[in-house]
């Protein structure tokens, strides 16, 4: 799939511009105390087990006892709270990543539009960057709370790309992980992964995929260097 000028940067929030230390066993527990409590067997769920997984194994679980739609929403909504409560614990104290302010000021001045995708709640998202005085840079911050399948489904890219009328070739996703990537090119869209020792860990090698890879002491030099080739490489192609 071709891709045009880009006009739009849409950034995954903890790694990329961010770091908070969410206490992931924590929120793991709160779920499952929910889970537990509306009647999924204990031996289903696992505290190795992402929290995403557990959901969907509850989800299954729900289904197949033939709970109504209603009540099985209403019991996800309720551990994703109490996910979201302990999120927040985080949110309120992250620490900026260094140099990424340059990065995004070099976007503002050449009038890219900017957007947030993250698996965190749009609130906490917002918490977050309002406490690094980030927040203003972005137009858009659409989270896991605003949308049906988290990334690397495109129900993230497509709503931002909606809502700032372009098109997802016209995006340039960044972010740290293999889902960031994989949501990229699952829409046609540009891609730079921030490399670090996570973007290995998880099972997705789609991060090896991304147009251009630089490591977050490239940051701000190399990523501004990166966006300025895209943005020079279009404007030869799109005269």
């Amino acid at each position: 799939m071709s891709k045009y000028p880009i006009k739009a940067i849409v950034w995954d929030l903890d790694g990329t511009l961010i770091h908070f230390k969410i206490d992931f066993i924590k929120a793991r527990k709160e779920a499952i105390k929910i889970f537990l409590k509306n009647g999924v067997p204990e031996n289903l769920l696992s505290l190795k087990s992402k929290t995403l997984d557990n959901a969907k194994i509850a989800r299954n679980f729900f289904e197949l006892k033939g709970i109504s739609e209603s009540k099985l929403n209403e019991i996800m909504q309720d551990a994703d709270s109490a996910i979201a409560k302990v999120e927040y614990e985080a949110a309120i104290n992250p620490t900026m990543v260094k140099g990424i302010d340059k990065v995004l000021e070099f976007a503002k001045n050449h009038s890219l539009k900017q957007a947030i995708f993250t698996y965190n709640t749009q609130e906490n998202a917002k918490t977050s960057l309002a406490n690094i005085n980030l927040l203003h840079y972005f137009e858009l911050i659409v989270g896991r709370d605003n949308i049906k399948n988290p990334k690397p489904h495109p129900d993230h890219l497509n709503l931002i790309c909606d809502k700032f009328s372009v098109k997802t070739q016209e995006i340039v996703v960044i972010g740290d992980m293999g889902r960031d990537i994989e949501a990229a090119l699952n829409v046609g869209a540009h891609s730079i992964l921030v490399y670090t020792k996570l973007s290995e860990f998880f099972k997705s090698n789609a991060y090896k995929k991304a147009d251009i890879i630089i490591k977050p002491n490239d940051i701000p030099f190399k990523l501004t260097e990166a966006l300025e080739k895209l943005l020079e490489i279009n404007k030869k192609n799109y005269k």
